[in-house]
């Protein structure tokens, strides 16, 4: 039999654009979702303590911010709160800002929060996002006289999702001497992000308190914890306690489901385990 080269040679070329087509549309889908590979809207959120880019097993005059930054890099958060974040101090180097570092090695957006004065320079807590930042503010958290403790800070910032949609993620870190005073400092963060309600948000930081503690019971008038025996996230390299969480209010109740939860296996790069939590669109 004599093939019609021709005609196939036509056909052929008239389905190279639909192919492109199949093929672009199949990439779009896969890009959502802070490089999620399924199909699922979803997006990622890590609260980190870096522990001032410090690795425990090291002198505390290494500071090793490429370590941090291939932990993020690997696990592909859309949002990253991180506690424990030097900028321009003695200690961890008067050249490095450290959140903008990350920021740097991961190709996101930052903002760095300050709690106090630290070692000639800044200490606190910082965002990364992989969205732009619309807005940020953030709020001195108080303690009570003759704790000896140090102030704490709560920063926030406002995006806009793909979808158009605002979101506010928000970062903080609480007292670790007295129940007295992550009792005074929650209620100063509920006061302060009481006007933000209104958007889906996701609020991650290093409560310093296990879920046995009665000052949750405050902090959940506002926020849902993920889980009722959430994983260990201290120490590193033997985690016994969960003290780090990844929290959500009632509007991201209800546009998300929690699709995942659990801590992130990095035992050299800081003392704390980082947490993951992924919300599924519905």
């Amino acid at each position: 039999m004599k093939l019609n080269i021709k005609a196939i040679s036509v056909s052929f070329l008239f389905l190279i654009p639909f192919c492109i087509v199949l093929l672009a549309c199949s990439k779009d889908k896969n890009e959502e979702g802070g490089g999620s590979v399924s199909n699922e809207k979803v997006l990622k959120f890590m609260s980190y303590n870096i522990h001032i880019g410090n690795p425990p097993s090291e002198p505390a005059t290494v500071i090793d911010m490429a370590a941090i930054a291939n932990v993020i890099n690997t696990a592909k958060p859309d949002f990253v709160a991180l506690q424990e974040v030097d900028r321009f101090t003695d200690r961890s180097g008067k050249d490095l800002d450290q959140a903008a570092k990350l920021a740097e090695l991961t190709g996101m957006h930052y903002q760095f929060f300050k709690a106090i004065n630290r070692s000639n320079g800044e200490y606190g807590v910082a965002i990364l996002s992989k969205y732009p930042i619309e807005e940020f503010h953030n709020i001195s958290l108080p303690v009570n006289p003759g704790t000896n403790a140090e102030l704490r800070t709560l920063g926030w910032i406002r995006v806009k999702l793909k979808d158009g949609n605002d979101f506010v993620f928000a970062s903080t870190h609480l007292d670790h001497l007295a129940d007295a005073n992550r009792e005074l400092q929650s209620r100063e963060v509920l006061k302060a992000l009481k006007s933000y309600q209104k958007y889906p948000m996701v609020l991650g930081g290093d409560f310093n308190m296990n879920q046995s503690n009665p000052v949750w019971d405050l902090l959940k008038v506002a926020f849902r914890v993920p889980c009722t025996n959430c994983p260990s996230t201290h120490s590193a390299t033997k985690p016994t306690t969960a003290i780090d969480f990844l929290l959500y209010n009632g509007i991201a109740e209800n546009m998300f489901t929690v699709k995942s939860y659990a801590t992130y296996p990095e035992t050299y790069a800081s003392d704390h385990l980082p947490v993951i939590m992924e919300l599924k669109y519905q």
